[in-house]
């Protein structure tokens, strides 16, 4: 049975800009990835691509065609407004997350940390949403949701242009994602609309660049994990887990 990763992310573009090796390299190992996007990120910019009211649409289907270069098997948009995640229903969201997780049974689930990477209120809040819903998949509670499951391993994505030396070597998993590097740019250059975050990078110093298309840093949560881990791998010793 082919190993499972999902993605729990609040806009389109957060899986290219955050993690598009990782993704890559997985998908083309014969990993089944899927993406769970809280909002279609119609409260950002548009980048003279098309009018505010169609952006959504618009980033969207950016979405859809950076998901197929990078290898992502489905995507799944929860419908929340851009900007307004940390005000979505509680309990709607925490059960849309918890009929996902008992539904697909991921070995590997990815998401932001408590500091939503970048800060932003959307990031921090589908972090703390994924949490709650991770928890709540592996009680025997409302079977109409699905049949309980635990998660072997909750992993959350580092910004690694923003932490200091000793914090990347603090990291659980590095992966090199070199060989893939090129679907990771061709998949950021999909987000047409997201031109100015394309610009920040590409302004990026030289190393900090050389090493955002090499490495990718992911911190395990060993509360939250079944079977938490570190190295270069994200699924190693996974295999223990009864499928």
């Amino acid at each position: 049975m082919a190993n499972k990763m999902l993605l729990i992310f609040a806009h389109p573009d957060d899986e290219s800009f955050a993690l598009g090796g990782t993704i890559a390299k997985y998908a083309e190992q014969g990993v089944q990835v899927t993406l769970v996007v809280a909002t279609r990120g119609e409260a950002g910019r548009a980048a003279g691509i098309c009018k505010p009211e169609e952006l959504g649409l618009f980033r969207e289907q950016e979405l859809l065609k950076a998901a197929k270069v990078l290898g992502i098997k489905e995507v799944i948009f929860l419908g929340y407004r851009d900007k307004e995640v940390p005000i979505a229903p509680p309990l709607e969201i925490v059960e849309k997350l918890v009929r996902v997780i008992r539904k697909i049974r991921p070995q590997v689930v990815i998401t932001f940390g408590a500091d939503g990477s970048s800060g932003h209120r959307d990031h921090k809040a589908i972090h703390y949403f994924t949490k709650a819903a991770i928890q709540l998949a592996k009680e025997p509670l409302e079977p109409k949701w699905g049949d309980p499951y635990t998660l072997p391993r909750l992993c959350y994505v580092q910004a690694g242009w923003r932490l200091s030396n000793d914090a990347l070597q603090e990291m659980d998993y590095i992966i090199p994602i070199k060989q893939w590097a090129e679907q990771k740019k061709k998949a950021i250059t999909e987000h047409q609309t997201q031109l100015f975050s394309q610009q920040k990078f590409e302004a990026m110093d030289e190393r900090l660049k050389q090493d955002y298309f090499s490495r990718e840093y992911f911190q395990c949560d060993a509360e939250l994990s079944f079977f938490p881990g570190r190295g270069a791998d994200i699924f190693a010793e996974l295999e223990r887990m009864d499928s």
